[in-house]
């Protein structure tokens, strides 16, 4: 295992708009906005001669609530002219305090950009592609993030360096979760970690079994529930398995305190518990999603089903306002859910993966392997706007309430910055 620090190649430029690479957009207001029915051309014409106009906001909408500015748009990994698809699963990682925002690649590198004009700080070199999203912990001294390689990294934001690095059997694509000192990860080989903050000693582990049938490609996160009650010593971490099932385990204990199964009766492939549990403690529930069956409420106490929505391919589910839920689903589009599984609405997007609903506000953010990025009022459905990038986008977007800016990464590698203001 080797790591490396240093700097961007040469040819590698940032927010020029040339070889390939991501422009830089001319400051302005862009679409998603009241009335506006504008297109921001990004200049490619240093690459090849082409410049793409990017339709922001259908002109013909009544417009919306949120004006997106573009902030900057820049590169983050050499474009690969032999990969016919490629994807980009790493999430942005905003640091207020320093400045910085945090972004890894396919490549295997981790930036550290500055937020007002997106040039390097620094790079250094991980072990294995770079495809989760990151947790900033121990009062932003941390930063951890997982890689392809199964390791499960704690990088000192000071040294540039690694604090600790665990390795595990499987994919670590998910947010860990940190409470009190101790941290808790999943992999895609149905392994569940604790490992302690400062050191990442192994504290427990809990494994299902890994299914030999085809399963989504994916993995359920963590989710965390603090202690209910005097009586209660500790918390509970919630996840989900390949093999459809979903277990509520104790923190401290690494046992599970129930284990209920969200996949068809009669098994089959594709029976994955996909979706990171949503935990809900003021009605008493969790809402789990199975990738063949559908979104299901269960009761935290000991998992018996409370309602149930068929549908296929749900991915997480999300907490919206006014007690909304959201979630995406690959083949059948984008639903927010009302209490007890009644859908608010639904709107069918075009194949392709979708990610989970990022709420900000009262819009629903989501990106699409094929169309990018794409915009909906959460309470009505009404479709706010879209950016189109020319690649898709697959890795989750991301929000920082500090400045008020939004980061989303096209699978061609090009790092999305927008200035987000209410209007």
């Amino acid at each position: 295992m080797s790591w490396r620090e240093g700097q961007v190649p040469a040819d590698r430029s940032r927010g020029t708009g040339c070889a390939g690479l991501g422009p830089k957009v001319a400051p302005g207001r862009l679409g998603v906005g009241l009335g506006v029915g504008l297109a921001v051309a990004l200049g490619l014409s240093a690459c090849g001669g082409e410049t793409r106009r990017v339709a922001v906001y259908p002109e013909t909408s009544s417009g919306a609530r949120l004006n997106l500015s573009p902030a900057l748009v820049t590169q983050v990994t050499l474009p690969d002219n032999f990969v016919l698809r490629p994807d980009e699963f790493a999430g942005v990682v905003a640091d207020p305090a320093r400045q910085l925002i945090y972004v890894g690649n396919r490549a295997g590198s981790l930036m550290a950009l500055r937020m007002d004009d997106g040039s390097q700080v620094w790079e250094v070199s991980f072990p294995g592609a770079i495809s989760s999203e990151g947790l900033i912990a121990e009062d932003g001294a941390l930063l951890l993030l997982g890689t392809d390689n199964g390791d499960l990294v704690a990088f000192d934001l000071e040294t540039r360096k690694p604090r600790w690095s665990y390795e595990t059997q499987g994919m670590i694509r998910n947010l860990p979760v940190v409470v009190e000192g101790v941290v808790y990860t999943v992999n895609s080989r149905d392994q569940v970690f604790a490992l302690d903050l400062r050191s990442g000693s192994w504290r427990w582990q809990y494994d299902q079994p890994y299914p030999t049938d085809f399963t989504v490609h994916g993995h359920a996160g963590i989710s965390y529930l603090p202690p209910q009650g005097s009586d209660e010593a500790a918390g509970t971490v919630f996840t989900g398995f390949s093999n459809g099932k979903v277990a509520a385990i104790g923190a401290t204990s690494g046992e599970a305190l129930w284990l209920v199964s969200v996949a068809p009766p009669d098994g089959g492939d594709f029976a994955d518990a996909d979706g990171t549990p949503l935990v809900d403690p003021e009605r008493g529930e969790v809402v789990v999603a199975g990738q063949n069956t559908g979104v299901y409420g269960l009761a935290l106490a000991d998992g018996s089903q409370q309602w149930f929505h068929p549908v296929r391919g749900a991915g997480s589910v999300v907490r919206g306002p006014r007690g909304l839920m959201a979630f995406s689903s690959a083949l059948e589009g984008v639903f927010v859910l009302e209490h007890g599984g009644r859908v608010r609405w639904r709107k069918q997007t075009n194949p392709g993966f979708v990610s989970a609903p990022l709420v900000v506000g009262d819009i629903a953010f989501v990106t699409h392997a094929e169309d990018g990025l794409l915009a909906y009022d959460i309470e009505t459905s009404e479709y706010l706007g879209g950016l189109d990038f020319g690649s898709g986008m697959s890795g989750p977007p991301a929000h920082d309430p500090v400045f008020g800016r939004f980061y989303t990464v096209s699978n061609r590698g090009a790092l999305i910055v927008f200035r987000m203001a209410e209007s």
